[in-house]
């Protein structure tokens, strides 16, 4: 099965970080750390672990102690929880649509929307695609903190050869099951201002460390998700069918609660992270580039095999970047629910990442009113993303059945 979780994961990283994390859980988080800021070509001390990307996010906020009439933009196609963490701070935002045909905004349109009022701007890097134009955004509005969402983006580089993450005053990433690097649930924030890194030391919160229960519920369905990449389709349905009751029923799965997705409950934004899910990190990152080869190598695969397909808008990317998902769009809707159909049938997943202007559909869309973002909620509408990670590659029969389904010829 091709899936869109675990994708730089193997069976034995969860031993060899069972067994880091026993013998030394210090070093675990500082060897992480080190080797995570490495490989953004940084330095640990700017680089701080936390329990999740929004935590991160929140702490940066929440350190900036900003007035609470002032304004935060946010990318008008994003995940529910980088709006949650402005409502749960109590400070209004305001979407900035993404560029026709692209993921992300264009650098004017964010310039333009720029009030007296705004503080701080979310630029994301959404599936890895790099935003342009983030120096002259900066040089151009030195009194705006700019802060890089590079949960999607580990690795990838900007047509400068700039690395997501490193462009704005700050950025945060994700850890969390379907992106590049995997912990289970995991981020970080990294302080590229000096300034901001001063005024921050001693501003950081104290984090707590998530219990034992927790973890183990991130080890299980970590595991789940690896073993999902290992079995043929049918036989992973049958199985979760079995298992998907009692695990719930068990409290085994760990995911973000609905309550957190509807606004109506915070998680806990002091969370930090375990020794153990920092040694499952740096086998990961010590393993980068073989990473980051992988999935540029499928990229070009899914560029030879989708090129001219009817109906199909491929991503416009570099030679650098480095994509979480492969995203196409197909705005014909009929054409797009037999797509999904033919993937399911080639154990392909057809995932649907962002199926919402604030993702996923159904969630609280804090301070979006509906039409003020008509390209982010087109491209919701027929967003479809492809597999990408060390256990993506497609066979030669997959290959073959994606080909024809795309350019509509017998399988």
């Amino acid at each position: 099965m091709k899936s869109h979780v675990a994708g730089a994961l193997r069976w034995w990283d969860f031993i060899s970080a069972t067994l880091q994390a026993t013998l030394d859980s210090e070093a675990a988080l500082l060897k992480f750390r080190a080797a995570f800021a490495a490989s953004l070509g940084l330095d640990a001390a700017r680089v701080t672990l936390f329990g999740s990307g929004r935590c991160a996010l929140h702490a940066l906020t929440t350190c900036l102690e900003l007035p609470p009439d002032a304004e935060v933009l946010l990318p008008g196609y994003t995940c529910v929880v980088v709006p949650n963490v402005f409502r749960h701070l109590g400070l209004p935002v305001r979407y900035v649509d993404i560029a026709p045909g692209g993921w992300n905004p264009d650098p004017e349109a964010i310039a333009q929307a720029i009030t007296p009022r705004t503080a701080l701007v979310v630029l994301p890097h959404n599936f890895g695609l790099c935003m342009a134009g983030i120096e002259l955004l900066r040089a151009r509005l030195p009194g705006i903190v700019f802060v890089e969402d590079a949960a999607h983006a580990w690795g990838s580089r900007d047509a400068e050869g700039r690395l997501a993450g490193t462009r704005a005053q700050a950025a945060f990433f994700s850890f969390e099951y379907s992106k590049p690097l995997t912990t289970g649930i995991g981020g970080a924030l990294v302080l590229n201002d000096l300034a901001l890194r001063a005024r921050m030391a001693t501003r950081l919160p104290v984090l707590r460390a998530p219990s034992r229960g927790q973890v183990l519920r991130q080890v299980l369905t970590l595991a789940w998700h690896r073993l999902g990449q290992a079995l043929p389709g049918g036989v992973l349905r049958v199985l979760a069918g079995l298992l998907r009751w009692p695990a719930r029923a068990m409290g085994a799965v760990a995911r973000t609660p609905d309550t957190e997705l509807s606004g109506s409950s915070a998680p806990d934004y002091t969370l930090g992270l375990r020794p153990w899910s920092a040694a499952l990190g740096l086998r990961q990152v010590r393993r980068a580039e073989t990473v980051w080869a992988a999935r540029r190598r499928q990229v070009e695969v899914y560029d030879t095999l989708l090129a001219g397909a009817p109906g199909w808008v491929l991503p416009r990317h570099g030679a650098g970047e480095v994509l979480l998902r492969y995203p196409v769009r197909i705005d014909d809707p009929a054409q797009r629910a037999a797509v999904m159909r033919g993937l399911e049938s080639l154990d392909i997943v057809p995932g649907v990442w962002f199926d919402d202007v604030v993702h996923p559909a159904g969630s609280l869309r804090y301070g979006y009113e509906s039409g003020a973002c008509p390209q982010g909620e087109a491209a919701a509408r027929a967003v479809l993303n492809l597999p990408l990670g060390l256990h993506a590659d497609l066979s030669p029969r997959q290959q073959q059945g994606l080909g024809a389904l795309a350019h509509g010829r017998p399988a």
